[in-house]
């Protein structure tokens, strides 16, 4: 009877032992599932990620380059990169939206990766900068020590001084110009004769003659670029470097579009640049503002980059800026250069119909219609041309109180060089076009879009002058206003108090004592005349945030 009962204790035992493994045995296969789902599911997610991530970065680029052909606009969209996620992950689906936010350099771009039906989300904010030549109240290219920019002047807008020196050709390839050897000049003819003995500075065992360079600023002498001691720009009296149009004439500012506003604050996005050379402010002259001038416009400008740092009594004190006064030269990766346009370094040119030109006075030769006008004055009669191209100009002198109208369409060419001179008196124009003299531009009228046009979206003129520009630098000349693109290889000359709207860009300028005012228009880079030198994009692209979301 014992034994049956330890029989039957013994069978339950081994039963409950039996259900107790089973029990566990199931609950570590259950583990054991879960925990190879989960797995699954990780691996599933961690590819979702890498194809959201891989689509966020195509998308980005793809955006930049898009930019640069839209003056650093975004464009907003929904965009398929299914094929790119199939190539990462077979199977894998993948899209990116772009959200451009008010001010449309920047914009949210958020990507989504989606495989094994688990989908993640990754998202951007960035920011483009158009950086291009004209996006500038001045550009400023090869420079000479204190000749880049000098005096007293109000700039509302972005300064870019580069300070290169003068292109040369680098004949021996020792990435220097060259001055002649020294030789004894035994005959007393003036240039060297074989025979005669010379310094061989670098032992080539011939006499070598200077490099060729291109002469920009004609003073018959090369001009290297800018070394960390060298002044780049000089800024004195009252000089201003802005960021808004405080104080703009009322009549000056009805004629162009508002700027853009950020955070409540209208803004031009002013930043100044200087690759080479040191900036000097003195007395009162200041880059940017400490506060706001008004609770609208913005005080502060959006950054300073200069590489050989400030000087001047006031130096970086009297700096103010986002991003401070200390950060150097940011475009170097960019490659931007002076848009010579004839000579040694004068590069290629390719037009708006994508043709390629040997230089840009080549395109000019080619394209534009040559009339005989040197000068428009008071007693200039009515004269009109026009050719195949598209190119005319139609010139109507003044009528009562109706003052003088120039309309220029495409591109006119002037043999020489061209004054426009109403004594003091309005030129008005209308059209989008350009007038190029392949030597000196001289202005000594008020040059202003046609009553009731607005520049530069309705109406826009550019100068391009093959040597120098004079505004306003004629006896008894008086403070003018103008409207427009202008470019001079060589030098721009403000005389007097004059009030402009556009952009200059020369090798050198000289600004004067008389505080000129120069206002930057940031609808001009969307809005060039056709064929101005320098009228390729250049974009930079910032990341200001990244998350994941999903």
């Amino acid at each position: 009877m014992t034994h049956r009962k330890n029989l039957g204790f013994s069978s339950v035992m081994v039963l409950l032992f039996m259900f107790v493994a089973l029990t566990v045995m199931l609950g570590l296969s259950g583990m054991a599932m879960q925990s190879l789902k989960r797995s699954d599911n990780e691996a599933k997610y961690m590819s979702s990620f890498q194809v959201a991530q891989s689509v966020l970065e195509h998308q980005t680029n793809l955006s930049y380059l898009a930019s640069k052909a839209n003056a650093g606009d975004l464009t907003a969209g929904t965009f398929n990169h299914d094929a790119l996620a199939a190539s990462l992950s077979p199977g894998a689906t993948g899209y990116a939206t772009v959200a451009p936010t008010a001010d449309a350099t920047r914009g949210w771009v958020t990507a989504y990766g989606t495989f094994g039906g688990k989908t993640r989300s990754v998202r951007m904010l960035i920011a483009t900068k158009d950086v291009s030549i004209w996006n500038n109240a001045v550009f400023a290219g090869t420079g000479a020590s204190g000749q880049s920019i000098n005096g007293n002047v109000d700039i509302r807008g972005s300064v870019h001084i580069l300070g290169e020196g003068e292109p040369f050709s680098d004949l021996n390839g020792n990435g220097k110009w060259d001055k002649a050897e020294t030789f004894t000049d035994s005959n007393g003819n003036g240039v060297w004769d074989p025979g005669e003995p010379f310094n061989d500075a670098n032992n080539d065992g011939v006499w070598n003659s200077a490099e060729p360079y291109n002469d920009t600023n004609f003073n018959g002498a090369y001009d290297p670029p800018l070394t960390t001691t060298d002044l780049s720009g000089s800024f004195g009296g009252a000089a201003h470097i802005g960021n808004n149009y405080y104080n703009m004439p009322v009549a000056l500012r009805a004629m162009i579009p508002n700027p853009m506003v950020i955070n409540g604050l209208e803004t031009l996005g002013a930043e100044v640049r200087a690759k080479h050379g040191m900036i000097s402010i003195n007395g009162s002259a200041t880059v940017g503002s400490s506060t706001n001038p008004v609770s609208t416009m913005k005080g502060l400008l959006d950054g300073t980059f200069v590489s050989d740092g400030w000087t001047g009594n006031q130096g970086s004190s009297s700096v103010f800026s986002e991003n401070g006064y200390s950060n150097g030269y940011d475009l170097n990766n960019v490659g931007i250069q002076f848009p010579i346009i004839n000579g040694i370094g004068a590069p290629e040119y390719t037009d708006a119909g994508g043709s390629t030109w040997t230089t840009h006075s080549a395109f000019f030769n080619s394209e534009a219609m040559v009339i005989p006008i040197n000068s428009i004055t008071k007693t200039t009669p009515a004269f009109a041309y026009a050719d195949l191209k598209g190119n005319s100009i139609v010139y109507t002198p003044a009528i009562g109180a109706v003052p003088a109208t120039l309309t220029v369409n495409g591109i006119v060419k002037v043999n020489g060089s061209l004054a426009l001179d109403m004594d003091k008196d309005e030129l008005r124009y209308q059209g989008k076009g350009t007038m190029y003299a392949t030597q000196d531009i001289y202005i000594g009228s008020n040059l202003l879009p046609a009553a009731g046009l607005q520049f530069p979206t309705q109406a826009v003129l550019g100068l391009v002058a093959g040597r120098n520009m004079g505004l306003a630098t004629g006896a008894g000349d008086a403070q003018l206003s103008l409207a427009g693109a202008f470019y001079a290889q060589g030098t721009i000359v403000s005389a007097k108090q004059n009030q402009i709207l556009g952009t200059f860009v020369a090798n050198y300028f000289d600004m004067g004592t008389n505080v000129p005012n120069i206002y930057q228009v940031p609808a001009l880079r969307k809005n060039l005349p056709p064929g101005m030198p320098g009228d390729q994009p250049y974009v930079t692209l910032k990341i200001k945030s990244w998350r994941a979301r999903q």
